[in-house]
């Protein structure tokens, strides 16, 4: 991965994120399956996390490659303000969390849901013009953006039943099989974007096999096979109450993920391939 593009991939790492971590807990929070101080504090994670991913974008310029990487110029600005007007709601789900406002924490927070896919899209468009497909580099932001978002707020939730042996093992059950659908449809959009050659080879880029690429195999191993193993595991120990082995796993499942998504990334932008 290029010095160039590695703002890129901190941007993506962080809008999907943030948007996935909002989506999952308002819809939790809208089928009270969770509790007010976990709403609170998933909150508290969102905002800087969208902060931090507006400020990454205000330090790129609109320029139509990054070291021969092609990037689509008329999506860098919608992306922009998508991620601006994200970062508004988000604020305000906060502070309807904090005054305890349920309805209007919920309103917020699917508002601010569709907002950010919105910007997750937008990004998704920016970077496609070398993938295989537009369609498939938009359907891999949103596996992405459901997996970091799932894992981060199971990986929460979990720390709420080392509190409080009374809470119910369904939300944690649920999170981590979205985790794992995310993840098993990940496996599918890396194994097209194995199969079907880039429609754009970076300038400077390696046109070898991703076969021949050690990087490529860490993706698949630790980004998807491993994860894909912690989370069945999770979701097995929630299901005998095992919180506390859940947690574990579930933390240990989302560094991988996260180290699966910079080497994705750092592929995109040294092969065009979108895996």
């Amino acid at each position: 991965m290029s010095a160039a593009s590695l703002p890129y991939t901190v941007l993506l790492l962080l809008v999907e994120l943030a948007v996935g971590s909002l989506a999952m807990l308002t819809v939790f929070d809208a089928r009270r399956q969770v509790t007010l101080g976990y709403v609170k504090a998933g909150a508290l994670t969102v905002v800087p996390f969208a902060a931090l991913a507006l400020w990454a974008f205000m330090s790129l310029q609109n320029v139509s490659e990054v070291d021969g990487y092609p990037l689509d110029t008329s999506w860098f600005r919608p992306a922009g303000v998508l991620l601006a007007l994200f970062l508004l709601v988000a604020i305000l789900h906060l502070v309807a969390a904090m005054r305890e406002h349920h309805r209007g924490g919920i309103l917020l927070g699917a508002a601010g849901s569709v907002v950010g896919i919105g910007a997750v899209l937008a990004l998704g468009m920016l970077v496609a013009p070398a993938a295989w497909s537009v369609v498939g580099m938009l359907l891999s932001v949103l596996a992405s953006t459901a997996v970091l978002g799932t894992a981060n707020m199971a990986m929460v939730w979990g720390h709420w039943y080392l509190t409080s042996g009374r809470l119910p093992k369904e939300p944690m059950e649920q999170m981590a099989l979205v985790v794992f659908g995310a993840l098993l449809l990940q496996v599918v959009l890396v194994v097209a974007g194995t199969l079907i050659p880039p429609s754009v080879v970076p300038l400077g880029g390696s046109e070898a096999g991703l076969a021949q690429n050690y990087a490529y195999w860490l993706r698949v191993g630790a980004g998807l096979l491993f994860p894909l193993g912690a989370v069945w595991l999770a979701f097995k120990a929630a299901q005998i109450r095992g919180m506390m082995s859940a947690t574990g796993l579930l933390y240990i499942a989302l560094g991988f993920v996260l180290a699966g998504e910079v080497l994705a990334r750092g592929l995109l932008f040294t092969t065009g391939a979108a895996v």
